[in-house]
């Protein structure tokens, strides 16, 4: 052939090979003088691997390549371009970190004058990232930024948050080319096209006498279509375009931005070659994947599928124009071998699809297989998916510095200087592996978890007592750099402190923390804060945290180039011209494929269009082609799922229309047949976990511990009067607290609750007693609140807190001097606060402990009180045995157990009901006659112990099982070990249900 035009690289053939094939054949010895110019770099990657491979079967051992570059990397200070040509005459593009900055303090400095609500720093770079793509999309488009009179016409059209917005964007199509100016630098994507046009100009002046090819490029640049209209005119120029398929002219003529061919269309119309004279390549390498499909039905089915909406009306006309022309069988079903759809229940059943899809793939010896979306959400599922069979596929399109470990690390660190005493944030920086304080790996998460457990479980410790342990002061001086600055400092000395700080805490040579994972990029974003944080308003800790949580978020960690050797997960774009025996396409959604346009903060649609920048559907179509061409590949399996998130989701415009069509051509039952020809990857991935025998729920446990084992974690054998209560109404609580031992692990800084509400109470009427055990109730109300704000303080509530209480303190202090006059007038003294006891009951040899809220003194008896801030027990659950807290404290009066009690009987027992309101504060009898349901003090005391010596016995009998709460009506208000038990799984069925 002329090695010269232009040339079509048929969709779904193998692009790079088949182009590495031509070029060989055709250049022979000069392959090696020839510039070919790519779309991707990973598209130059992939060539440049083909012709090594390719030399190494020739049994060649050196070879010289060609020069292989990006379409975008083009610099006029290298090849093809002699230094003495351009490069003077094309400034440099401003440093892209610059850029952002400096867009960041304009949008900063608008608001501060034109809203009552100025913008953080993190706010202003967030706002700053759309609009300067307002200018790349401008200087794409080789449209002026300075259109003001096209802005003007329509601005008073617009809504009126763009009318604001559109203010902005005119201080910036004056501002930025004075500021450009004064920089001697021009925009990057300004740069690009400049560079691409002085190329164009060059090679049409001085034709190059090496072979020149650009291959696999739409031309969506005006730019660089012009240099590829050139380059076609070139004595050795050669222009080889992706899957430029063949259409009707009907439909070629209507073309519009969201078809896939729009690009092309464009481009060869710049080239100025009619479409019937762009040739078929050549030398396309037929696989025997490509062999065994008619990728030319396969082709044509795609591209009439993806008609313009106003040429669908003809669609049956269209389904027999094809069937007439089909070489043998019909089109339809050729054209679907090889391709299929799996429509997945949920995100799940999609991931695990994919992953079974991929695992399956590495069981045939060097074939190789691909997952293509956009959706990054998916490609991490199937990513874990792929885990659990030992197979790890990375990212192509990496994952966000914030994500790694260094980048957990430096956010763990800001998060800490935010709240210094909290003890999440200090767990986070202290079990980070990058902590190391001058010790081995590990040694300052072994520590913090011994001092974790003893005092960060539970409500949040005081500052003292955080301060009292080695790691916590020498943590805390290497966080003297960031705590040092204060509450205010700028961006810069932020950046410098936390660099200090992340080096000194990691303990190892700089080179080797930043050359970790991440580390370019985290040395990156710190070094931008360094360079142009004084573009930047002065930020708090918190806005720190925000404005290093936006730089991380923009910055990409990219793995290493072919992690696996046969599996990959790319996106779209990387997807372009590679090849894999098996493509799957997964994501394809409405808002995934095609995604989104996101939305404009700036300019209106209207607005975009008067000013000459793209709109959405431009993106659109380049979001087609590519759809037409992977699916076009000879193995391909397309999927979605039904469901994301719990919400229904529509399938892509793309294949909805495909699925459409082939209802049309085949009905509904066979286009569903061959659609759903692998539908057995879904089955599979739904029976992957599923237990195909009975599967039965579990069942309350029965443990039976020996009798040596029931107490073994005591001091002997005893129980407290409150855990009585426990053990008739929850014995499993008893098992594992003194059989197995265990304590219920509190969370970490865990919110004050109600137990520390009612400690609180407790505490602060207990020192009121104490202190004015003779003469409380004539005490003023303001002593025993200013008792109860104490209590607060101490047990460590919020100084908001307790003055958000104090109508409350009020409450309770009223209520309670009145109810102790009372108590006064009929006779009853208070006596012992808080008072200890214990006895052992000699006949069961067990030793029942207690302790007293309150008890009175009467001279011809006692009376008991016990302080409830919840909901008290009722005189018949207390006969009924279910809460014998009170008559076993009577019993203990009897026995003299009591430290400073006389022997004596208890006229009275009940509770005093502390919540704060008037209408709440009351005192329950249980005894009578002032409960007429009640029983003396003595009875109660009597039936108490009897069943608590009965209880005794029967859990001294190795047979008795310690059951999970097992009384419906009176069941443990605070299970601490229902989880243990796993109660949630079977108390709803009842304890006589039978597997």
């Amino acid at each position: 052939m002329s090695f010269n035009g232009v040339f079509n690289m048929p969709s779904g053939m193998p692009f790079l090979a088949s182009l590495a094939k031509g070029l060989k054949a055709e250049l022979g010895d000069d392959l090696s003088k020839a510039l070919i110019l790519l779309p991707t770099r990973r598209a130059v990657r992939g060539l440049t691997d083909i012709f090594i491979e390719d030399a190494k079967r020739d049994g060649v051992g050196v070879v010289r390549l060609p020069r292989l570059n990006t379409l975008a990397d083009i610099d006029p200070n290298e090849p093809p371009f002699e230094p003495s040509d351009i490069a003077g005459l094309v400034p440099q593009s401003i440093d892209g970190v610059q850029r952002r900055f400096e867009m960041a303090r304009v949008i900063e400095q608008f608001y501060l004058r034109t809203s009552d609500l100025p913008l953080d720093a993190a706010a202003a770079l967030s706002l700053a990232d759309p609009l300067l793509t307002i200018l790349d999309d401008a200087a794409a488009e080789e449209t002026p930024i300075s259109k003001l009179a096209e802005l003007k016409d329509i601005q008073a059209f617009a809504a009126q948050h763009f009318q604001y917005q559109a203010e902005l964007y005119k201080i910036i199509q004056t501002y930025w080319p004075a500021r450009l100016k004064e920089l001697d630098a021009i925009e990057p994507k300004a740069r690009q096209v400049r560079v691409l046009d002085m190329l164009t100009r060059q090679w049409t002046q001085t034709p190059p006498d090496y072979p020149i090819i650009i291959a696999g490029s739409t031309g969506t640049l005006s730019a660089t279509a012009s240099l590829m209209a050139c380059v076609s005119r070139l004595p050795r120029g050669l222009i080889i375009l992706p899957g430029l398929n063949q259409t009707t002219q009907k439909v070629w003529d209507e073309i519009k931005d969201q078809h896939p061919l729009n690009a092309l269309r464009n481009l060869i119309q710049t080239i100025g070659i009619e479409r019937g004279n762009v040739q078929t390549w050549p030398y396309v390498q037929e696989t025997s994947a490509t062999q065994s499909r008619d990728l030319k039905s396969r082709r044509s089915l795609l591209a009439e599928s993806l008609v313009p909406v106003d040429n669908t009306s003809d669609w049956l006309t269209r389904i027999a124009t094809l069937r007439e022309n089909a070489q043998s069988g019909d089109p339809f079903i050729t054209a679907m071998e090889g391709l299929s759809l799996l429509e997945a229940e949920n995100d799940e059943d999609e991931a695990l699809a994919i992953a079974l899809v991929m695992r399956e793939t590495l069981e045939t010896p060097d074939h190789t297989a691909a997952l293509v979306t956009p959706d990054q959400a998916l490609a991490r599922r199937v990513k874990a998916r792929l885990r659990r069979w030992t197979v790890d596929v990375d990212l192509s399109q990496g994952q966000p510095l914030e994500e790694t470990p260094l980048g957990g690390f430096l956010t763990a660190i800001v998060d800490l200087l935010q709240d210094p005493f909290s003890p999440v944030a200090l767990a986070v920086l202290c079990n980070h592996p990058l902590t190391c304080l001058g010790q081995e790996k590990g040694a300052v998460r072994q520590d913090w978890r011994a001092l974790e457990k003893r005092h960060f479980r539970g409500v949040r410790p005081s500052e003292d007592t955080v301060k009292k342990h080695d790691l916590m002061n020498g943590l805390y001086a290497a966080l003297a750099p960031l705590f040092d600055l204060g509450g205010m400092a700028s961006s810069e000395n932020w950046a410098q402190a936390l660099w200090a700080v992340a080096m000194t805490l990691s303990e190892r040579e700089e080179a080797s923390l930043w050359q970790s994972e991440g580390g370019e990029e985290a040395q990156s974003v710190l070094q931008s804060m360094i360079d142009y944080g004084h573009n930047l308003p002065d930020i708090s800790p918190r806005g720190l945290s925000r404005l290093l949580a936006v730089l991380m978020r923009g910055k990409v960690v990219r793995p290493p180039f072919g992690t696996h050797p046969r599996l990959s997960i790319l996106g779209p774009l990387e997807a372009r011209m590679l090849e894999a025996d098996v493509i799957i396409m997964g994501g394809l959604n409405e808002g995934i494929w095609p995604a989104t346009p996101k939305i404009e903060p700036f300019l209106s649609r209207n607005m975009r269009r008067a000013v000459g920048l793209s709109l959405p559907e431009k993106r659109f179509g380049l979001s087609a082609h590519d759809f037409a061409e992977l699916a076009a590949n000879p193995t391909v399996i397309m999927t979605r799922s039904k469901r994301s998130g719990g919400s229904p989701m529509v399938a892509s415009r793309w294949l909805w229309r495909l699925m459409t069509l082939l209802e049309g051509a085949l009905g509904a039952e066979e286009s569903e047949a061959l659609l759903g020809q692998n539908n057995h990857y879904l089955k599979l991935a739904q029976q992957l976990d599923r237990y195909d025998g009975v599967l039965a729920p579990a069942m309350p446990p029965e443990p039976r511990p020996p009798i040596e084992d029931r107490w073994a974690f005591r001091k002997g054998r005893s129980v407290s009067i409150t855990q009585v209560k426990t053990w008739i109404r929850d014995p499993y609580s008893i098992f594992a607290r003194h059989s197995l031992g265990l304590r219920p692990l509190n969370p970490l800084d865990a919110p004050m609750g109600p137990g520390d509400f009612g400690t609180a109470i407790h505490d602060g009427l207990e020192q009121f007693l104490l202190e004015h055990k003779e003469a409380g109730a004539d005490q003023s109300l303001e002593t025993l609140t200013q008792f109860l704000k104490q209590a607060f303080e101490i047990k460590g509530y919020a100084d908001f807190e307790i003055a958000k209480e104090h109508s409350r303190f009020d409450a309770i202090s009223e209520n309670f001097l009145a109810w102790l006059k009372t108590r006064r007038d009929e006779g009853f003294d208070v006596y012992k606060i808080e008072s200890d006891a214990a006895f052992k009951i000699d006949e069961v040899n067990f030793t029942l402990t207690g302790k007293a809220d309150l008890i009175e003194r009467r001279p011809d008896g006692y009376g008991v009180i016990d302080y409830k801030t919840g909901t008290p027990a009722t005189a018949d659950m207390v006969k009924a045995g279910f809460d014998p807290q009170l008559p076993l404290t009577a019993w203990l009066i009897e026995q003299g157990a009591f430290d400073g009690v006389a022997k004596g009987d208890t006229l009275e027992m009940g509770y005093v009901r502390i919540k704060g309101s008037n209408d709440d504060f009351a005192h329950t009898h249980l005894t009578a006659p002032k409960n007429r349901k009640g029983l003396s003090g003595a009875e109660y005391a009597g039936d108490a112990i009897d069943t608590l010596k009965k209880l005794i016995v029967s859990y001294d009998k190795d047979t008795t099982a310690y059951y999970s709460q097992p009384r419906i009506q009176y069941t443990h208000d605070y299970g601490e070990f229902d989880d243990l038990a796993r109660r949630s799984e079977w108390a709803s069925l009842g304890r006589d249900y039978k597997s």
